[in-house]
């Protein structure tokens, strides 16, 4: 820290820091377009000008832009100087020469950071009475519109699109004073990634329109802070809701995880929640429906489970919190309860929380992955299954930037100098998959095969690293040479990182990856280890005593069952459809929770529906055994009275214990929940450390949801009553349902539901405020279940070996899953291929295999497996390996289950 002086006043900041940024850390307003703490400094858009003085008899100063001019002991600085206020105001007027008039349609107006500098730099009138440039918008997909018109040449959108996240297709096309971002043509950003255009861009040419049915402005809309349920990551987010309905999702810092952005589906995948669903209670019987309000069902179900002498089972679920399946297990019974996953999957899992728990390798945050200079990833495609992850592995790659700044002795923020230094400079990637990734164009090496000449390649990078390597007649030489490349990377590199995960539902893949780490680990190396999991909570669920699906299912097909309870788990979606059919004809009563219309919950005698994730509270456990809590965004029943859906865990507890009154069940909170889980399984003791309780008060007040300005909350509901309807009480949280409560919360506060600073209206108040600082809360960061966790260390596992087959047989095609990031994840799959029309699904081929077949790109490809066929337009590819066959598994009628099965009978499909 340093000590310097601003208008006089003395402030302490961090060395590392420019002006500009130690202006913020302190709260001290100062203009800024081009600047961003994840890109670094630029100094084009000359809005952050500051005056220096070089010693205290200096009264003149010189300007000087703030994001370029870096901190030392005792700089004296001015930021209110009236040559600084001329100077900034200058500028601003320059930018605005030529941007519309168009704020009160503009989706950005409210929350726009160009009206906020206007205003804070007083610029309030327009002397430029000359023609305006006019631009031609794009088309850039159903997220994201481009309204080029607003743009203020920042080049931010560029910085980050193509320099920070890899993007190819976005590029500035200029022409004497024109400037055009924009792709060459109209289509859809092909990045993962591009939903960030709508953060980085400080006006309104890039914005949402993925909820421009359901558009308010910022300051009429209800938030609460909540975990991303799209994979395993768990980004921290704010979701914004007008009406019931989902109408804004927001990035929320987080210092270990996803700090300053989104993957697309965290931006746009929580948009399904306003698909219809089925909101009441029912009990089917001789197939016809009969709905139910809250106390019938609680005495239907509990008189059934009442009159049942047999076993009553429980199939739990990685989407469901720890909450929702921890009260499953402790209805039915440690014996009667499966966590829902299949018994590879669940295999893979129960090793993953065993290396976390005792194998004494850490497991890096999202963010710490970026600090490592070499990373081996083994039969993962992170862009697709934990994008977010692959966000930081690219950084990582360009993580050079550190070592130059560290030796060169320039500062991290100058990015320019850095980058003319580094030249072609990065760190190493190297990757094992089954084919080609997003990350192949920045990896060093790349190797493409069957799941068997995966494991093999990577145990022969094991065997290389421990000195016992056995290359057989089958290895060509050039393997030799890139396993030896690969080893002396990792052995020579400062700090080494392995990524593996369960896409391929196969424990081998997890333990040589672990036995790579410890191998390096012995070697003095500070190694790091990242397993991905599936799903939001697959680490939570694995924590509950479980018996496999497979074994229940066993169970249910010997003998005929009274009671299956399946919570918030589509067998269908595991399963072939005439096994599960099967299966349910062996159980007298199936009840279903779930907020999804799927086929488990048709099937369903009593249907029991339960709030989808921003309708309710709870905890989850990401890849790092991280618990993180998320809160309800709003009430269901506050807009329609007569509704009657419930979370999963207060369905249960009121089934439990026969709890007929709805209000009753409500004082049912879910701190008291917590206490249980604690209590059930030690393993949670810590749940309750994960957010602040329901009785937490800031200057005696709960947290206002909304913001002061909300408006129009009589009228929300004056078709209805023309009275105001009184705010429900959130007997489960610190927040209120309303705008009435503390605003003024602490900068450090960690479950802000939105950003706001005085005067900063727009997201962009982030990087003004000191959470960003020294002072940060750790509580936001989430509980780590394991952290001081007695280690205990490992020998290598045991690893098959593996008899790799080059025999080819083309009537036979090895099926070899394949995962895109916007249509894999189950819950908002449908939304993405059905409500916005965009159908990712194709089956993958090898060029050789289809010439074969004689199919080509594009062409409708026919296959059968076990009885059923199914039709795919197919894709064409140089990567993945010969006689196997690409499919997206957990996707349009393909179970899980049919991993590592077979496809035959290929044909071109001819309508």
């Amino acid at each position: 820290m340093v000590k310097i002086y601003i208008d006089k006043k003395a402030f302490f900041v961090k060395k590392s820091n420019n002006v500009l940024q130690a202006c913020l850390s302190v709260g001290i307003s100062v203009p800024f377009f081009c600047w961003h703490p994840a890109l670094g400094s630029i100094g084009s858009c000359r809005q952050c000008a500051v005056k220096i003085f070089y010693n205290e008899k200096d009264e003149l100063g010189s300007i000087v832009m703030s994001c370029m001019t870096g901190v030392t002991e005792g700089i004296r600085i001015s930021v209110i100087d009236p040559d600084v206020k001329k100077f900034q105001k200058s500028i601003i007027e320059l930018m605005m020469l030529n941007h519309p008039h168009d704020c009160p349609i503009c989706s950005e107006g409210g929350n726009c950071h160009l009206q906020d500098m206007t205003v804070l730099n007083q610029h309030h009138i327009r002397r430029y009475r000359f023609t305006k440039r006019i631009f031609k918008n794009q088309y850039l997909g159903p997220f994201i519109s481009h309204v080029m018109n607003r743009c203020i040449t920042c080049y931010r959108c560029l910085r980050y699109y193509t320099d920070y996240a890899g993007g190819r297709d976005l590029g500035v096309y200029s022409s004497s004073n024109k400037i055009y971002f924009g792709r060459l043509e109209d289509g859809l950003l092909e990045s993962e990634y591009s939903g960030n255009l709508v953060d980085v861009c400080p006006t309104g040419v890039f914005t949402d329109k993925s909820n421009v049915q359901n558009f308010h402005r910022k300051w009429d809309l209800q938030y609460s802070p909540s975990i991303c349920h799209g994979c395993s990551i768990g980004c921290n987010i704010n979701l914004g809701e007008r009406l019931g309905k989902l109408c804004r999702i927001d990035n929320r810092y987080n210092k270990k995880i996803n700090k300053y952005f989104l993957c697309d589906l965290g931006r746009f995948g929580s948009n399904y929640v306003n698909t219809i669903s089925i909101s009441s209670p029912f009990v089917k019987k001789n197939n016809k429906i009969k709905f139910l309000n809250y106390s019938d069902s609680v005495k239907c179900v509990s008189t059934i489970f009442q009159n049942s002498f047999n076993k009553i089972l429980g199939i739990g679920s990685s989407r469901a919190s720890v909450e929702s399946n921890m009260a499953l297990y402790h209805l039915v019974g440690k014996k009667n309860f499966s966590n829902g996953m299949l018994p590879e999957l669940d295999e893979c899992m129960k090793l993953i929380v065993d290396i976390i728990k005792n194998g004494g390798i850490h497991i890096p945050s999202i963010t710490e992955i970026e600090k490592y200079d070499v990373i081996l990833i083994i039969g993962e495609d992170i862009t697709q299954t934990a994008s977010l992850a692959a966000l930081s592995v690219r950084q990582a790659v360009r993580g050079i930037y550190s070592h130059i700044s560290k030796n060169k002795n320039i500062p991290l923020w100058h990015i320019n100098a850095i980058k003319n230094v580094a030249q072609d400079q990065q760190n190493s990637l190297f990757i094992i998959n089954g084919s080609e990734t997003k990350l192949d164009e920045i990896s060093n090496l790349c190797y493409f095969g069957s799941i068997e000449q995966q494991l093999h390649f990577s145990t022969l990078i094991l065997d290389s690293l421990n000195d016992s390597i056995n290359i057989t007649k089958k290895d060509k030489k050039s393997i030799f040479v890139k396993i030896d490349f690969i080893t002396k990377a990792l052995c020579n590199s400062k700090k080494p990182l392995i990524i593996s995960g369960t896409s391929y539902n196969n424990i081998d893949f997890i333990k040589v990856s672990f036995n790579i780490a410890q191998s390096l680990q012995k070697k003095g190396l500070p190694v790091g280890l990242a397993l991905f999991p599936p799903s939001v909570n697959s680490i939570g669920v694995s924590l509950i005593p479980s018996i496999t699906l497979d074994c229940m299912l066993n169970m249910i097909y010997l003998e005929r069952i009274d009671i299956l309870v399946i919570l918030e788990n589509d067998l269908y979606r595991l399963y072939e459809s005439s096994f599960i059919d099967n299966i349910f004809k062996n159980v007298n009563k199936i009840i279903v929770l779930d907020h999804q219309n799927n086929r488990t919950v048709m099937r369903s005698n009593i249907f029991l529906p339960c709030t989808n994730f921003s309708e309710s509270s709870g905890n989850v456990v990401n890849y790092e055994a991280r618990l993180q809590r998320f809160f309800q965004i709003n009430n269901p029943s506050l807009y329609r009275k007569k509704l009657c859906k419930l979370e999963s865990w207060r369905w249960i507890h009121a089934i439990s214990n026969k709890i007929y009154s709805f209000s009753s069940i409500i004082s049912f909170t879910i701190d008291k929940m917590m206490k249980l889980c604690s209590l059930w399984n030690p393993i949670f003791k810590k749940i309750r450390d994960s957010a602040p309780s329901a009785d937490f008060r800031i200057k005696g007040q709960k947290i206002a949801r909304s913001p002061i300005r909300f408006s129009g909350r009589a009228a929300m509901f004056a078709e209805k009553d023309i009275h105001e309807q009184k705010s429900p009480i959130d007997l489960d949280s610190m927040f209120s349902f309303s705008m009435e409560g503390s605003l003024q919360t602490e900068k450090n506060f960690s479950y802000s539901p939105f950003l706001w600073s005085p005067n900063w209206n727009s997201n962009q108040s982030l990087y003004k405020s000191s959470i960003t600082g020294n002072k940060f809360n750790k509580i936001y960061e989430g509980v780590l279940l394991f952290e001081n966790y007695k280690k205990k260390i490992f020998s290598h596992f045991s690893i098959n070996k593996f008899v790799l087959n080059d025999k080819r047989d083309y009537s036979f095609f090895k099926i070899i899953p394949y995962y895109k990031l916007l249509g894999s994840e189950e819950m908002s799959q449908n939304y993405f291929i059905n409500i916005v029309n965009m159908n990712f699904i194709h089956a993958k081929l090898n060029y050789l295999d289809a010439e074969k077949i004689q199919i080509k790109n594009g062409d409708i490809l026919q296959f059968q497996i076990n009885n059923t066929f199914f039709r795919f337009p197919v894709q064409l590819s140089e990567k993945i390996v010969l006689s196997h066959i690409g499919l997206p598994l957990g996707c349009n009628g393909l179970p899980i289950i049919f991993l590592n099965k077979f496809a035959r009978n290929l044909t071109k499909y001819n309508k």
